[in-house]
């Protein structure tokens, strides 16, 4: 009973924190902590009651899924991972998706392999193996509530659609780009089109750019049918924020209701934003190369780890500091 008195209380509070804000990746912690605790609760309710096994049937099929999955999910990251080195070129960003598929098998053998071996190191490998588990909880919280957060509808209808940029090729809109204002222009297109006063395409000159993004994806607008005194043109912007608070700077009301728009793998995290910009904000995808989202997903929660990176780094101490802890506690004179 304390387990799902427990998650209720979670799944109360993310409850409550969705009410107030859709854009915090608390709800997520707070939904997964609670769901996972839940079943812990019915595990051990059907444990004591032996006419009810269904959870205890369910969890085993699942962990056997789980450790099924391994091997698949290895296999699939390290393919990506050459698919996006062979299209994308070799930088550090286009090896997350290779990294990670070799950690998942890796880090566990290497863990195990110590704590058996090296007796002396398993306060280490304990510590560790929280750190990973830690890292996999966080990650497992994010992937679940974006997607949650992904197909969630507007609460109202936007009156400023802002077009967060991706970098050119040249003077030339790439296709990642071109999602963006495709969806864009299919909004200003559908039937709550009425409502938007104009569409806002953001982003300043690159070095390697022969002009501001934001004029050359207004340009794209208007070849799309959008008219050009329905464009605003954000032409500064260096950074996602910058895009943001330059774009509100933009707005009649600051504080009118807004769209953005940026690609599937980007939503929530420039949702974040969208909060930390002040603005009334939903946050809708482009659709993105398939091949591409495993490794951005990564990159985004690699760059929420470090937003957050105070509260990580605080919960790391804390885990690496109870098997140590465990350890020294028998050296204590008595």
């Amino acid at each position: 009973m304390p387990f799902l008195f427990v998650s209720c209380i979670l799944l109360l509070a993310a409850a409550v924190s969705f009410a107030t804000d859709r854009r915090r990746l608390r709800n997520g912690v707070f939904l997964v902590s609670g769901a996972v605790i839940g079943w812990l609760g019915l595990l051990l309710v059907s444990g004591n009651n032996s006419n009810n096994s269904v959870p205890v049937l369910i969890t085993v099929a699942l962990g056997l899924l789980l450790i099924l999955s391994v091997p698949i999910l290895a296999v699939f990251l390290v393919l990506n991972g050459l698919i996006m080195l062979r299209r994308e070129g070799r930088r550090l960003a286009n090896l997350l998706s290779l990294l990670a598929g070799l950690a998942v098998v890796a880090v566990p053998l290497v863990l195990a392999a110590l704590q058996t071996a090296v007796p002396a190191l398993r306060a280490l490998t304990s510590a560790a193996a929280l750190l990973t588990g830690y890292v996999g909880f966080v990650f497992v919280s994010y992937l679940v509530y974006s997607l949650i957060y992904s197909h969630l509808p507007p609460r109202r209808h936007p009156e400023y659609v802002v077009v967060l940029g991706s970098g050119l090729a040249g003077s030339s809109v790439p296709p990642l780009l071109a999602a963006r204002l495709d969806a864009a222009a299919r909004m200003y297109r559908g039937k709550h089109g009425g409502s938007i006063r104009a569409l806002i395409p953001s982003g300043g000159q690159g070095a390697d750019e022969l002009l501001a993004e934001g004029t050359a994806m207004a340009r794209y607008l208007q070849e799309q049918g959008v008219p050009a005194n329905r464009i605003i043109v954000e032409d500064r912007a260096a950074t996602t924020m910058e895009n943001l608070h330059f774009s509100r700077a933009l707005m009649e009301r600051p504080d009118a209701p807004v769209t953005v728009v940026t690609s599937s793998y980007h939503v929530f995290r420039a949702a974040m934003f969208t909060r930390r910009a002040g603005l009334r904000a939903h946050v809708t995808g482009a659709r993105t190369a398939g091949y591409f989202i495993p490794s951005a997903f990564l990159r985004e929660f690699v760059a929420i780890l470090a937003t957050y990176r105070w509260i990580n780094l605080g919960f790391c101490a804390v885990l690496t500091a109870i098997p140590l802890a465990a350890m020294a506690l028998p050296l204590l004179p008595s």
